[in-house]
């Protein structure tokens, strides 16, 4: 076996990967990208190094390998790192399940080779796969090693591919140990090209001797014979191949729509984990409210194992994303109901995650038979989101006979059930109020069967409120405002608390302190950035 450096090693994947450029430069330059570009929005080089990094990856997962030379082979091999691999850490099972979807769909740069050998009569195909078995390789004799997984993987690779090449490929190809030695000890490992026969026997010299020790006893001499014969053998058609693919350009436009959404996903996965770890972050920031943080996180746990098992086709029970947000107002469930949508998109419940509020106004109407069209149309802005119903229980609580609201809910729950694919509904109001709403229609138990509860801020929690309202403002609250209106506070009886409106009637203080900082400020001649900014003592006087 003829000893390769790691350096050279590097080296050979990388000329290698610099003929499979080629080729993709051939199949844009001749229009063959022309209509996979239209559908994948993508460069045929990005898709190649998006497919050359997968393969890659399932090779290092087939054989175990996890080093750090192994996957710094893989990173330098490519353009682009697009499944955001890192040498210090392991392959993420999230990369694996990628790459696992992405290879189980038909092969569309090997397609189009195909397509084009076809046309011009080329053998773009067939040393586009040669190509990419010498990458696999390189990657396999890393530290003067064999990997013994090596032969099995090319034969499953091969197994998966070459359906879709219609060369002398799908001849009795066999590939096995002579199949890898024949490579390794030949330009064809370094180029990635046919050698032909009459070049073979340059190469006698560095073959020779070099399968003594091999099973069978075979030699340099059988290697170039088998040279010689693979480039003396006439391309064949394959009959299976033509039955089944009867029109190349149907096929090439049903495999990139089949590679659409595994390219599309690869590259968006490392944006929606970011996006929803920055969800949670603005969630887990918010003042107060421990208790929903801790329920809304434990449903997201459960909404990611959840779909861990679906990867494993294991059994799951039946769940329900909708949710009853109980509460006084100000208690942030709008803006909780909003970061919940967001999450529902991230993790792949909804297709938007918009959020669309609305209430009872906005959902009955005076007359026989407008209710249900109000209800329809609304639903139809939130699907692909949330519909958050504020004050849900108003739609039961009016004991008139003329009465519409069990006519809007009658159709909320058959659209709940005909949209529960894409579209989620959060209710919310007062919580003795919302045990009545549930209970005035049988549908509506059996769908909301998750409570998350919004108890009031405390005074602590309303003051920490007020100061991040100045700091978003650029103003700076001094102690003894804030002194005067912890007080005020603590001053309020619970009647007045209730009126008072938990965060939203901060924001009316913070608005009225601002107005009377300002005519404060007016009266000054030419005042500072320090003055501009504080707000004292006499401008939280009287303003609670």
């Amino acid at each position: 076996m003829q000893a390769y450096s790691n350096r050279s090693l590097f080296e050979i994947a990388r000329e290698n990967y610099k003929t499979l450029k080629k080729h993709c430069e051939d199949l844009l330059e001749e229009g063959y990208w022309e209509k996979p570009s239209e559908i994948l929005k993508q460069s045929v080089f990005d898709v190649l190094d998006i497919y050359v990094q997968a393969i890659l990856v399932s090779y290092a997962v087939f054989s175990k390998h996890y080093m750090r030379e192994d996957i710094e082979f893989l990173l330098s091999t490519v353009d682009s790192n697009h499944f955001g691999l890192h040498p210090e850490k392991c392959i993420e099972d999230t990369v694996v399940a990628q790459v696992e979807r992405m290879l189980a769909s038909p092969p569309i740069l090997l397609q189009l080779c195909d397509l084009r050998d076809k046309e011009k009569g080329t053998r773009c195909a067939e040393t586009f796969f040669e190509t990419l078995i010498n990458i696999v390789l390189a990657m396999a004799y890393l530290n003067s090693s064999k990997d013994r997984y090596v032969i099995q993987f090319i034969q499953e690779y091969y197994n998966k591919s070459h359906i879709f090449i219609s060369t002398r490929m799908n001849c009795d190809y066999i590939l096995d140990e002579k199949y890898v030695f024949r490579k390794i000890c030949s330009e064809m490992f370094k180029t990635g090209v046919h050698m032909k026969a009459e070049q073979a026997i340059h190469h006698e010299a560095i073959v020779g001797g070099l399968y003594k020790n091999v099973e069978n006893q075979f030699t340099a001499r059988d290697a170039l014979e088998l040279i010689k014969a693979e480039e003396s053998e006439s391309i064949r058609e394959n009959d299976i191949e033509n039955q089944e693919v009867i029109n190349q350009d149907v096929v090439c436009e049903q495999v990139v729509k089949e590679n659409t959404y595994e390219i599309n996903e690869t590259q968006t996965q490392q944006e929606q984990q970011e996006r929803l770890t920055q969800l949670l972050e603005e969630l887990n920031t918010l003042i107060g409210l421990d208790g929903v943080k801790e329920e809304v996180n434990s449903l997201i746990n459960l909404i990611k194992v959840r779909k861990m098992r679906e990867k494993f086709n294991m059994p799951v029970m039946d769940m329900s994303y909708h949710m009853v947000f109980t509460g006084n107002p100000g208690t942030g469930k709008t803006t909780v109901a909003r970061i919940v949508a967001e999450l529902y998109k991230e993790l792949g419940l909804l297709s938007k995650g918009n959020l669309v509020e609305t209430d009872r106004a906005g959902l009955v109407a005076g007359y026989v038979g407008q209710t249900a069209i109000k209800v329809t149309e609304i639903v139809e802005k939130a699907i692909g989101g949330v519909l958050f119903i504020d004050e849900a229980y108003s739609l039961t609580n009016n004991t008139s006979g003329n009465d519409f609201g069990n006519e809007a809910i009658d159709t909320l729950v058959k659209l709940m059930e005909d949209h529960r694919d894409d579209f989620v509904v959060i209710v919310a109001g007062y919580k003795k109020e919302m045990e009545g709403f549930l209970k005035a229609n049988t549908g509506l138990v059996s769908r909301f069967n998750k409570f998350i509860e919004f108890k009031d801020y405390t005074e602590e929690e309303l003051i920490d409120i007020l100061k991040m309202m100045a700091n978003k403002s650029a103003m700076k609250i001094d102690e003894e405002a804030i002194s005067y209106v912890t007080k005020q506070l603590d001053k309020m009886t619970k009647a007045a608390k209730n009126r008072f409106g938990n965060a939203r009637g901060i924001r009316n203080v913070f608005e009225k302190i601002i107005t009377s900082q300002a005519n404060r400020l007016v009266n000054y001649e030419d005042p500072t950035i320090d003055q501009l900014q504080q707000i004292i003592y006499d401008d939280v006087v009287d303003v609670i």
